[in-house]
């Protein structure tokens, strides 16, 4: 279906990306049923199923990352869709992400992972636990937090920290030290993996800055491929992989590889939009 139907707006929804989602996956018409009937009239209060789990602030965040080179999984409603049976697809997202339950199996294996090299970084409560109503000095829309509010909690671990997924948004995160982030990218060599690789051809982050070219649609069904792009990479670089950070922005893929490779010894940080909301903060580290 052509970008032109699937971005038809009809009071903020967009009707053709549900019809794509449920030919995609026909189970996910009782999902969106269930969605509008009874879980967004439902008023149950979750904070006490996350009153126990530690949410890191965006530079808490960095620090771990940097402090403990760990790799990054993050998970917010895009991630949440996708675990109650929905693709994605733009305009609803940058990223064209068939749904599957092999998929689904991978986020939710990564979401639980508590591995102590695997931070994985999930959405404020100040934001998923908001009331209908409340203010916020970011775009709030209490209906894409749904299901993330009531489901998120199963998956969670009181032994381990959670991130914030949006750190690399400065909206956001106004607290996120971007001179502490692009001095050590500058230690590093850094390898970006992503679609549209020509746009970001400018960036110099690192020590020696590779690209991997994904495209922008369905790269879990082409992970294995991506997995051995980075591995040619490093090998045909003659790279170090304690010295060597994998950028990933790849929708709902880039958690699942964060997490499948740490066994490989290979630190991937899935950035999300970092390369669209942060440019201008990226390309001033290519500066003195």
């Amino acid at each position: 279906m052509s970008l032109f139907f699937r971005g038809i707006n009809v009071c903020g929804r967009f009707p053709f990306v549900r019809l794509i989602q449920v030919a995609d996956n026909p189970a996910y018409l009782l999902h969106i049923i269930k969605k509008n009937l009874i879980y967004k009239r439902d008023r149950t209060d979750y904070s006490k199923k996350y009153a126990p789990i530690k949410f890191l602030t965006g530079q808490e965040t960095l620090v771990d990352l940097i402090t403990n080179g760990k790799s990054l999984a993050r998970f917010s409603d895009g991630e949440f869709e996708q675990i109650t049976g929905g693709g994605e697809y733009p305009p609803d997202s940058d990223w064209c992400q068939r749904w599957s339950k092999a998929l689904k199996d991978d986020l939710l294996a990564t979401l639980s992972s508590t591995n102590p090299r695997l931070l994985v970084a999930v959405d404020p409560p100040s934001t998923f636990l908001a009331p209908h109503n409340s203010s916020h000095s970011i775009r709030f829309e209490y209906n894409m937090w749904v299901d993330l509010r009531r489901l998120m909690w199963k998956y969670l671990s009181p032994k381990v920290a959670y991130g914030h997924c949006h750190l690399f948004i400065k909206a956001n995160c106004p607290d996120l030290n971007w001179n502490q982030l692009r001095n050590y990218l500058r230690s590093k060599d850094i390898i970006i993996a992503t679609g549209d690789t020509h746009k970001l051809a400018h960036l110099k982050l690192g020590q020696k800055t590779f690209f991997i070219e994904c495209g922008t649609e369905n790269a879990y069904e082409r992970k294995e491929a991506i997995k051995q792009s980075i591995h040619e990479m490093i090998s045909a670089e003659n790279l170090d992989k304690k010295s060597t950070i994998v950028l990933l922005s790849l929708g709902p893929t880039a958690g699942i590889l964060a997490h499948q490779l740490l066994d490989e010894q290979i630190c991937v940080w899935d950035t999300g939009h970092m390369f669209k909301y942060a440019a201008e903060n990226l390309a001033d580290s290519t500066n003195g």
